[in-house]
Formats: C-alpha cells, structure tokens, sequence
C-alpha cells in the first residue's frame, strides 16, 4: 500500500507486506496518535472493502487539514478469480487508486479505481464491486458489541462482519435456498394457527377496515406476520446457556465485552474452519481490547497464529506485548508520529527480510556454542516475558539481570524525584517518556538484542557486569575478531587475570578467554557511547560486600544511597534517559506541566 497525504500521512509512505509464504499474523504498533487506525482505514478503502463516494471524505481527510493536501492511496493486490452471480469474473489482482476530483474548495467525486497496471493503462473492469465476493472481514474490537449485532441499519445495509457473513451463508446454501418455499409456508402457517379467532386478529381486521376506508374504500388485506425469508436470519440472535444449562439462555450482547470478545474468537475461528480452501482476509483493530493479559496471548497464539499457519491472512493492530512474537520481524509494522515534520512515518517495515538471517550463530560464552538461535531466544522469552516491550518503546535501556532492573529503575526514580520534586512524576517517568527497561539475561543475549534493537531502529543504552577485577575495558579496542585472537591481551595477559566463580573458585583460562571474548564482543556490538560496565559487578559498585544476590540485600543498600557517581550511572546514560532536561517544579504541577517539560 501507498499512502499520501490522508489525515497524519504526509510524504508519499509505501508499505509492504509479506507473502503468502509467511505464515503469522501482520501486527501494526505505535504509540498513541501515531496513525495505525489511519493506516487500517487507507488498507479498508485500497481493497474496496469500504465503500467510497465523494462524502465519504472530508476536509478533516486531508493532511493537515490543507485542501491542495489531496489523499492519495494506492493497494496492489493478489486475489483469486470468482464468478459473479450473472456469470461475470470478479477478481482484484491489480492496481487499486484511489481518485479524487475537486471543484475549489468542494470534493465533486472521490472513488476506488481499478487497473492491471500501475500506470493506469488498461483498467481492470474485473475489480468493480469484486470485494464482496471474496471472505474479508473487518472486526473494531473496541466497538465488540456492535460487531455481534446481526441488524440492519435504517438503509438496509448491514451493521456487523459476522451479519454479513451470515447473510452470506444464508444466500449461498443451495439445500436452505431448496427449502424457501416450504419455511414460508410452513411460517404463515403457524402463525395463522395461533392468531386465529383471537383479539388480535380481530384488532387486525379493524385496522384493515379502517385502512381501506381512509383510502376511499380501496380494498386492502393486511398481513401481520414474521419478514422476509433473508430477514428472518437477521432478526435471530445468539443466546448463551451458562454450565451447559439449555433451558435458561441469555442473549449474547448482555454480556460483558470480554466474554463477547470471546465468543467473537470463537465465530473467528469458526469461519476459518468452514473457509478451508476458500482463503480468507482478516483485519482486526486491537483484539486485545477487554481481554485478560492471559487471555492475549492465548489468543495470538490459538487464533491469530492459527489462522495465519492456515493460508489465512491476518493483518491487525496492538498495543499490547503479549500480542506478537517480536523475532518474527517480517510479521512487524511500526508506525510512529513525527512532532517535527508533523506527519506519521513509518519507523519498521521489513516485508521481504528476517532478523534471524542478520544473527550468527557461533557466538561464546563460558565456552559453549549457541547453535540453535531461534530456539535460544525462545528460551529467552520464556524467562522474560516483557521482552516484546522493546518494540512498543521509544527508548530501550538493556540491564543484566532482575537485580540490575531493581537497582536502576530505583535510582532513576530518585534522580528525577531530587531534580523535578515530584514524586509521582518521578514514580512514572519511564512511562511517561515511553522508555523500557528490559533485563537481558547473559551477554549472548544481550547481543542478539542490541542487533534487534538496531534491526528495528530503536534508540538503546547496555549496562552490565565486566566480571574481571582489572580494568581491561580500555585494552579491548581491537576493530577486529583476528586482531583481537592474535594480541598479547588474549594470548599472553589472560595468565595475569585474576576472576573467580560463585564458590570462590579461580577460573580456568579457557574460561577467562571465553569471558573477555564475549565482553569484547559485547563493546563491539554496542558501539562504546551506548554501553557502561560495572567493575567487577553491579554488587560490589553499590557495596554490597555479599556475593548470595540477595534482592532484599541490595535494596536496602540502594535505599540508604543519595549520589550515584560515574561508576554506576555514567553522563552518557543520563544524557540517553533525558534526565538532564527534567526541571524542576515547586508547585503541584499538573499533566500539561509535565508536558511542557520535555516539550
């Protein structure tokens, strides 16, 4: 899709998406305001899945609100051929544009037009009213409740992806449309039956009578009864007998929008399996809304991943971490609202590539070789579940282990508490400037992070262990892996280094070598502005003389601290937070205050 100019679209932004060979779900993230429901409006009208007419736009479409800002989008789109109901091909592999005619300040016609090139040359008649005859569904899960809704609107169109779906199946099924004529019959039947001889077929007759004679004794005959064969289906509704009770149902939209969230997954789902061969397009926007934490990634990875691993296309947005998998990076749109150019961009979108093919790996640490990358940083997820942050934040700040988080988080807070004087701005600083702090876990890891988080642009600081009493940082400055084998450092000083385990036990040297060789890597990798290490280690910079990592111990040592000198919390990481840009308050401030703060 490209897109111009539409509402926070400014410069002409193209975006690509994977294949049909990728089998996930396509997540859209970005901040609030950053234009994701922008972007899923201009994927609706691109595939003429939303109708378009000259009131379907307004000045308010136009970026910037600047009439000469004409919204341009353009979707090139593979689909199968279908036969329309007259016979006719119905088929959207082309080029959709969309076409605006303007007379001044007025929009006289705006439209989706179809061609089988992208200079317009032949245009694709084949495309025109295609949409409906292919499975697209459209779900705003913040609106769940209407999109259980099988009503029509007061133009007889249809309110609901799961009302059009049922229409659908109601029109197609040959056996149902066979047994039409025997339902009517059958219906008026019944209802006669039970409307005979009573009041309120006498209150009918009284009505006809009356009728006519207002109409100049025109005869008229009245028929109360049930609509229309097509129109029954959508007066029905769904009912739920809670612990299989059969007898007392209760209708669906009377529950909450979690458990109707649910029962959306399951109509999903159902749908999916009835469109086994006939592949099915789904658009969802932030699926996540009403669910339980626990309950999103049961449904990423049983419905949306299900889904996708089933030919079916999946392209949703998200604000939540548990609704993505942030190594299958193909899968990953990140869009994000540029202050200064005043326009949405979009920061990460890599259609045709994979983080994994960028990641050795032979990488070392304690001697051990890493040769299962994938399945390494499944491990990795497993034993931190906030990893996916990474993607939603603007800033990445990667600290060793659940210590190091504590420690830091700790005196980040009583840094800004000291400079700005409010406790709860201090509270919720990284929240606020969108900033995460993420254990890594081991510096293979760290690697393979500071690679995604270049990968995906993302702005990152490291902090860890050095585990060597003797300052060898400055030594490791070799540019390369041979240069660095080959030096006196690796071959010869290594005797002289003195490091011991946990026990209290001295290294081996093979393990000393192993040690230096990922810290240098880890220097390599990080580029030496974006990384601090804590000689020997976080405990002994704190003075924590202990070696058991007690949590308690440590915090109580962090609580009685007030200055955080060079060799815990360097310039360049102040510089990296914006601590240095936080003023101070004296007033109970308010939220524009603080906005003003870091304006």
């Amino acid at each position: 899709i490209i897109i111009e100019n539409y509402r926070s679209f400014g410069k002409k932004t193209k975006i690509g998406f994977p294949g049909s060979d990728y089998k996930k779900p396509v997540a859209i993230v970005g901040y609030n305001n950053a234009g994701k429901t922008n972007l899923m409006n201009a994927i609706l009208y691109g595939i003429t899945e939303k109708y378009v007419t000259k009131d379907t736009f307004s000045i308010n479409d136009f970026h910037n609100r600047n009439i000469d800002n004409v919204p341009k989008i353009m979707t090139k789109i593979t689909s199968s051929s279908e036969t329309k109901v007259d016979g006719k091909t119905a088929d959207l592999t082309g080029f959709h544009f969309l076409e605006f005619q303007l007379d001044g300040t007025e929009i006289e016609l705006a439209k989706m037009d179809s061609y089988k090139d992208y200079n317009k040359k032949y245009r694709s008649y084949t495309a025109f009213g295609a949409s409906k005859y292919f499975k697209i569904f459209y779900i705003n899960f913040h609106e769940i409740k209407k999109e259980i809704s099988t009503k029509k609107t007061g133009w007889g169109n249809l309110t609901s992806f799961l009302a059009k779906h049922i229409q659908s199946l109601v029109t197609t099924d040959k056996e149902m449309l066979g047994r039409k004529d025997k339902f009517r019959k059958e219906i008026k039947n019944s209802t006669e039956s039970v409307i005979n001889d009573s009041r309120l077929r006498k209150f009918i007759e009284k009505i006809e009578k009356n009728y006519s004679k207002n109409l100049r004794d025109n005869n008229c005959n009245i028929e109360f009864g049930l609509p229309e064969y097509e129109d029954i289906f959508l007066e029905m509704m769904f009912k739920i007998g809670l612990n299989g009770d059969s007898t007392n149902l209760v209708p669906i939209d009377h529950f909450g929008d979690g458990y109707i969230s649910m029962f959306v997954m399951a109509v999903i789902q159902a749908i999916a399996e009835t469109n086994g061969d006939d592949k099915c397009l789904f658009l969802f926007e932030e699926p996540e809304s009403f669910l339980h934490q626990n309950h999103q990634e049961y449904f990423y990875k049983t419905v949306l991943c299900g889904l996708s691993e089933n030919g079916h296309q999946v392209i949703y947005t998200t604000h939540s971490h548990k609704m993505l998998d942030i190594f299958d990076t193909r899968g990953l749109i990140r869009v994000e609202f540029d202050d200064q150019k005043k326009q949405t961009v979009v920061s990460y979108n890599k259609a045709k590539d994979e983080f994994f093919s960028e990641v050795e790996v032979d990488e070392i640490e304690n001697g051990e070789i890493v040769t299962k990358i994938r399945d390494y940083n499944n491990y990795i997820k497993i034993i931190e579940p906030n990893l996916n942050k990474i993607i939603f934040s603007r800033k990445i700040l990667l600290v060793e282990g659940p210590n190091d988080l504590m420690v830091y988080k700790e005196i980040i807070r009583k840094m800004v508490l000291d400079k700005s004087g409010d406790e709860k701005f201090a509270d919720t600083y990284l929240n606020f400037n969108n900033i995460v702090v993420i254990p890594h876990h081991g510096k293979i890891t760290a690697l393979v992070l500071i690679r995604l988080c270049k990968y995906f642009g993302l702005d990152y600081y490291v902090i860890n262990d050095f585990d060597f009493e003797e300052d060898f940082i400055e030594k490791l400055n070799f540019e390369t892996e041979d240069e660095y084998r080959n030096s006196d450092l690796y071959n010869k000083d290594i005797n002289e280094i003195v490091a011991f385990n946990l026990k209290g036990e001295e290294l081996s040297n093979k393990t000393k070598k192993a040690m230096l060789t990922t810290n240098w890597k880890l220097i390599k990798e990080a580029e030496k502005d974006r990384i601090h290490f804590n000689i020997p280690k976080l405990e002994q910079v704190i003075g924590y003389e202990s070696n058991d990592k007690d949590s308690t111990g440590i915090w109580n040592i962090i609580q009685c601290m007030t200055e955080f000198g060079e060799d815990i919390f360097p310039k360049e990481l102040v510089k990296f937070l914006e601590i240095d840009k936080v003023k101070r308050v004296e007033n109970e401030i308010d939220l524009d205050r603080v906005q003003e703060n870091f304006a």
